[in-house]
């Protein structure tokens, strides 16, 4: 090689080095692996029979890709194989501590957000951060009830929002793609963001005639100009399709409501309901619902029809037990149906099952007994409020952890596959 050409690949090979060192110790990180070949998934769907488990996690976040569990290191996060348990990689940063984590359960990014106001969007299958940008956190030691702080990846964007900012960025390059218009007077609320077709939905409180009322406030998925604003009902929403979000209660008792958010502004359809029914979840064309009447064990599940409000079905809960969460995917709904107790006892020992149903009939498809899962860490402080849920159902797995209303981002998890 003559000494010219060689001189030249020995400088870029130095200042390649000195670049990638500058980038890793700019943002303080450290990554490890990724250790072999990426893991396949244990499916393409959500099993129609899962009958065996594939492992229990601890401390995690949730299941990507059907093939590695993501769970929380000390100083970030670390990939397992789900056959094997092993480390598949780590990411971690130092001199800071990490805030929210998101992803999809079928997806090539993991945006964690940071409380230095860094969010990394993580490669699935290396570990290794694809892009960085920086948001602010916000006040990440307050304890007021109104701060919060949520990252999703959300249609192509990862999504950042607190009380005072939604900012949206590119998911392959992590170029800013706005800042959302928060309109004067309101101020974005943790209700849940949601996706939709033309639109991002977020829930804000915003002063008026309602001192704090809550409203839906519509950013264009491209600009984040806000298109609509119109007031929420009394429960929260739920996503029905890419274009709908239902409620069971919109402006009082018996009275929901479907919003169409495919236009320039909301269409919202009124729909009696003929009891307080919360609505949990809804997926082809079914919305379902807690029934809290007297007439009927808690943890009944009501189906009704989302274009006209009426029932569909009802499935109640074996003798002596009760019923979690469901999870709706794929045309399935899977709940878990686990031990009765009173109003002051801890979850107890005893037989539970993951329940598979036709989400149009509520027909049983099949049932998986569930070996004994024990309280994790966090849902030793909610009681009994805890109760087993599938939280994930993609690619081959089922995902089975303690929830309740106080959880925490992270669980223990039983993950189950056919």
């Amino acid at each position: 090689m003559p000494g010219a050409v060689l001189a030249i690949v020995v400088v870029s090979l130095a200042v390649g080095g000195w670049l990638g060192w500058r980038h890793m110790t700019r943002f303080h990180e450290h990554v490890s692996g990724a250790h072999g070949a990426f893991p396949a998934a244990l499916g393409s769907e959500a099993p129609s029979a899962p009958d065996r488990l594939v492992r229990r996690t601890s401390d995690s976040y949730g299941v990507v890709d059907g093939a590695l569990s993501i769970d929380s290191a000390s100083d970030g996060i670390i990939a397992r194989n789900l056959r094997t348990g092993k480390e598949y990689w780590h990411y971690g940063r130092s001199r800071t501590e990490l805030g929210k984590i998101g992803f999809t359960a079928a997806g090539d990014t993991i945006a964690t957000w940071w409380k230095d106001g860094v969010v990394v969007a993580t490669d699935v299958r290396s570990g290794k951060p694809r892009w960085h940008a920086k948001v602010p956190y916000g006040d990440p030691y307050t304890t007021s009830s109104r701060e919060f702080a949520t990252v999703r990846v959300l249609n192509g964007l990862v999504v950042t929002e607190s009380r005072d900012q939604i900012t949206a960025f590119a998911t392959d390059n992590g170029k800013r793609a706005w800042t959302g218009a928060i309109p004067k007077g309101c101020d974005l609320d943790s209700g849940g963001v949601f996706a939709m077709r033309n639109a991002v939905v977020a829930r804000a409180h915003c002063a008026g005639p309602d001192d704090d009322a809550l409203q839906l406030l519509g950013f264009d998925v491209r600009r984040g100009a806000v298109r609509w604003r119109v007031t929420s009902g009394d429960d929260q929403l739920v996503r029905a399709d890419d274009h709908t979000l239902v409620t069971s209660l919109w402006t009082g008792p018996r009275i929901g409501a479907v919003v169409d958010v495919t236009g320039d502004k909301p269409a919202i359809k009124r729909r009696p309901f003929p009891q307080d029914d919360l609505a949990l979840a809804a997926d082809a064309g079914i919305m379902l619902c807690v029934d809290t009447s007297n007439k009927t064990p808690d943890g009944t599940l009501a189906a009704f029809g989302v274009a006209d409000g009426q029932p569909r079905w009802t499935r109640q809960p074996a003798k002596g037990t009760r019923f979690g969460q469901p999870l709706l995917a794929d045309g399935r709904v899977y709940i878990v149906q686990q031990p009765s107790m009173s109003q002051h006892e801890m979850p107890r020992a005893g037989r539970s099952d993951l329940l598979v149903l036709d989400v149009r009939t509520g027909q049983q498809l099949h049932a998986m007994p569930l070996p004994s899962m024990p309280l994790d860490l966090g849902s030793k402080y909610i009681g009994s409020a805890a109760a087993l849920t599938p939280w994930q159902a993609d690619d081959g797995v089922v995902a089975i952890r303690w929830d309740g209303m106080f959880s925490g981002t992270t669980s223990d998890l039983l993950v189950v596959s056919k």
